[in-house]
């Protein structure tokens, strides 16, 4: 099926380039999963995505410039994490290829603003007494309630206490592999989500202590 996408976008004189993104391009796909594409044109049209099914698999494509899709990448650092796991199936005038450097040159000069680093410090402080509180006085599911509501600004805090852009939902736990810290971060990872309660809050609240004294580490 690749192929076949592959077959059409160079028999398009319109289409620049073809990147493959997602789990398939960074080789972790469950099976059933969809197929993402970015399709950069040469005539400027507004971005568009599509979803349509092909050889009985979900294809979304979403189709732009390059001057477009340079703009969103500046605009948004997320963004980052398409071309640096992408793989280009189509570049003949290196578009992509350009895409991808300036990716990287974001990637490694982030570093996460002061006034947001105050902001998730200072946000996380909430469930991190709220969990504490219900240890204390032995609640255990409302501890892990705390925990659970607060996970995912644990984890974009995570990423921010590490001076890197957040990946997108799907891409979280393969680029834990990316971060300094704290030491073990995956297998703490797996522990936060994955194990009986009491192992979760106590390493809930490990990496809220981890992660609020680096967001206010003097810099």
């Amino acid at each position: 099926m690749l192929v076949a996408e592959l077959e059409e976008a160079r028999r398009d004189a319109e289409v620049l380039a073809l990147l493959l993104t997602g789990s398939v391009a960074r080789r972790d796909a469950l099976p059933g999963t969809d197929l993402d594409l970015r399709v950069l044109v040469r005539t400027d049209v507004a971005p568009a995505f599509t979803r349509s099914e092909r050889s009985g698999v979900l294809v979304e494509r979403g189709v732009t410039t390059a001057r477009t899709a340079h703009e969103t990448l500046l605009a948004d650092p997320m963004h980052v994490y398409a071309y640096v796991d992408g793989i280009a199936l189509h570049d003949p005038d290196g578009a992509l290829a350009r895409l991808r450097a300036e990716a990287e040159r974001l990637r490694e000069t982030y570093r996460t603003p002061p006034e947001r680093r105050d902001e998730l410090a200072e946000a996380l402080s909430h469930p991190e007494e709220k969990i504490r509180t219900a240890c204390a006085a032995g609640d255990l599911p409302r501890a892990t309630y705390a925990l659970a509501t607060a996970s995912w600004q644990l984890i974009e805090a995570l990423w921010a206490a590490n001076d890197l852009p957040l990946p997108p939902n799907a891409s979280v736990r393969p680029h834990l592999r990316d971060l300094r810290g704290p030491a073990d971060v995956e297998h703490r990872f797996d522990d936060l989500f994955m194990t009986e309660p009491v192992r979760r809050v106590e390493t809930g609240l490990a990496l809220l202590a981890w992660i609020r004294g680096e967001l206010t580490r003097p810099r």
